[in-house]
């Protein structure tokens, strides 16, 4: 658990260094938004997650999962950075963070692989602890 922590702690002081502005060169039309709401309710459970950038393409990122099966609410907060390049019409990030339960408390820590393209967003959030299954996330994403 502490080597997953530690894991995730690194990738995220790596992702904090390769967003300073002057490493990257970037156009402004290829700038990805500063902030993005997010809606997922095509794959269960229904989530609402929000992505506020504080650096260049380095973003923190916060979800609420809700699951009815178990009445559990889970809480998801992390750091994302977003490649500052758009592929054709796909934005790609990846980042990680830490899953909290109303019911449970601490659960596990996860990382994150997303992509965003017009007004739609896919996300896979795999757990770094075993037995757990891998989440995926699909639907709306505003960008503002």
């Amino acid at each position: 658990m502490k080597k997953a922590v530690m894991i995730i702690s690194l990738v995220s002081l790596l992702m904090m260094g390769i967003c300073i502005d002057d490493v990257l060169a970037s156009s402004k039309k290829n700038q990805p938004s500063e902030n993005y709401l997010t809606f997922s309710f095509v794959i269960y459970p229904v989530s609402v997650g929000y992505k506020r950038q504080v650096a260049h393409s380095f973003y923190f990122t916060g979800n609420v999962d809700y699951e009815g099966s178990n009445g559990d609410l889970y809480f998801q907060g992390g750091a994302a950075y977003m490649i500052p390049r758009k592929f054709w019409i796909f934005w790609f990030y990846g980042g990680g963070g830490w899953q909290f339960s109303r019911n449970h408390g601490y659960q596990f820590p996860y990382l994150t692989l997303g992509t965003r393209v017009w007004f739609l967003s896919w996300e896979v959030v795999y757990p770094l602890l075993r037995g757990e299954e891998t989440g995926y996330r699909f639907g709306f994403s505003i960008a503002f």
